[in-house]
C-alpha cells in the first residue's frame, strides 16, 4: 500500500534526466555553447593572470576608462533585456519593442565604448603585438565584443520583426502565440546575461590585475 502511494506521489515528478530530455535542442545548443565559452575564457584569464609577472620594471597598464563606462552600458542593456520575456508574456508587443531597441542602442554604444578603449591603451603603449599582458588585454575584450556582435545581429533581428508585428492586429496575433518567438526571446535573454556575466567576470579581473 505504501509502495503504491509513494508511485504516485512519484508520479507526477520527472528525474533529473526527463527534464533534460524535455529543453529544446536548440536551447540545449545554446546551454552547451555558452559552457563551452565559459570554459574559453576561464582558461584565457588564467593564463593572462600568470603572465602578469612579466611587466617590466616600473611598467603599469592604467584601466581605460571607457571599459568603467561600457559595463554600466552593458548591466542597463542587460536590464532592458530581462524585461523583454515578460512583455511578450502580457502581449504588449509596443513596450517590448521599446526594451529590445533600448537594449540594441545601449549594446551598439557598448562596443563603440570598447573600440575607443583600445585608443587608450595605445596612447599608452600597449599594443597587441609586443607584449604578453597586452595581448591578453585585447584578445580577452576582442574575443568577448565578438560574442556580443553576435548576439546584437541576432537581437536587431527580433527587434525589425517584432517592429513589424507591432503595426498589424493579424501579425500580432501571431507573433504573440508563436512558441518558437518566446524561445527565442528566452534564449537571447539567457546569453544576453551570460554576456553581462562574462563581461563583469573581466572587468573585476582587469580592474586588480592592473
Amino acid at each position: 500500500m505504501n509502495s503504491e502511494n509513494q508511485n504516485k506521489i512519484g508520479a507526477g515528478k520527472l528525474s533529473r534526466f526527463e527534464r533534460i530530455e524535455k529543453v529544446p535542442l536548440l536551447k540545449m545548443l545554446l546551454y552547451l555553447s555558452m559552457a563551452g565559452m565559459g570554459v574559453l575564457f576561464f582558461i584565457l584569464i588564467f593564463i593572462f593572470l600568470s603572465d602578469l609577472g612579466q611587466l617590466p620594471p616600473g611598467k603599469s597598464i592604467a584601466l581605460p576608462k571607457l571599459f568603467s563606462v561600457s559595463t554600466v552600458l552593458l548591466l542597463v542593456s542587460g536590464f532592458f533585456m530581462h524585461q523583454v520575456p515578460d512583455f511578450y508574456k502580457q502581449d504588449d508587443l509596443v513596450r517590448m519593442n521599446r526594451r529590445l531597441l533600448g537594449a540594441l542602442s545601449l549594446g551598439v554604444l557598448f562596443t563603440v565604448a570598447q573600440v575607443v578603449a583600445w585608443y587608450e591603451l595605445t596612447t599608452q603603449q600597449v599594443f597587441f603585438k609586443g607584449q604578453t599582458i597586452g595581448t591578453f588585454l585585447y584578445l580577452l575584450s576582442a574575443l568577448h565584443l565578438l560574442h556580443v556582435a553576435g548576439g546584437l545581429a541576432f537581437l536587431a533581428f527580433l527587434f525589425l520583426k517584432n517592429n513589424r508585428a507591432s503595426k498589424d492586429p493579424i501579425r500580432t496575433l501571431v507573433f504573440i502565440r508563436d512558441p518558437f518567438r518566446k524561445m527565442q526571446l528566452e534564449m537571447l535573454r539567457s546569453y544576453w546575461h551570460f554576456l553581462d556575466a562574462v563581461w563583469i567576470g573581466l572587468y573585476f579581473v582587469f580592474l586588480f590585475a592592473l
